[in-house]
């Protein structure tokens, strides 16, 4: 059973995410961990956010006891060129915040994900 897991995590999951990305362009990153207190403190902003953009697919993903999200953590922070990544860690596009303060984060993070498209205007 063990090595069923290895296989599926360092073998089939670079097909899945490759899959997962090339269908999603929009979708914003929380990696966190259930142990750090500072990613504790961000949630509730990425579930605010999560409402407010509702155009963006938010993915808040556990690294600390998943193993799967931790790969996908690891190929993402490889691929951006984060170097001793940490969490809170967000992503979006080819842009990533790490770390994360209330009342200092929230402004940098919107700027990441930019304003929301305009709705043509009905005549």
């Amino acid at each position: 059973m063990k090595k069923i897991l290895i296989l599926f995590v360092f073998v089939l999951i670079p097909f899945v995410f490759s899959a997962e990305e090339l269908s999603e362009s929009e979708v914003f990153y929380f990696f966190y961990s259930s142990y750090c207190p500072h990613c504790h403190e961000a949630m509730p902003f990425v579930e605010e956010l999560e409402k407010e953009r509702p155009d963006i697919t938010f993915k808040k993903l556990e690294v600390s006891e998943d193993e799967v999200n931790r790969a996908l953590f690891r190929k993402k922070s490889e691929k951006l060129g984060i170097k001793g990544s940490g969490v809170p860690t967000f992503v979006f596009k080819d842009k990533y915040i790490v770390g994360f303060k209330k009342g200092t984060y929230e402004k940098r993070i919107r700027a990441m994900i930019g304003k929301p498209a305009q709705k043509p205007v009905k005549k």
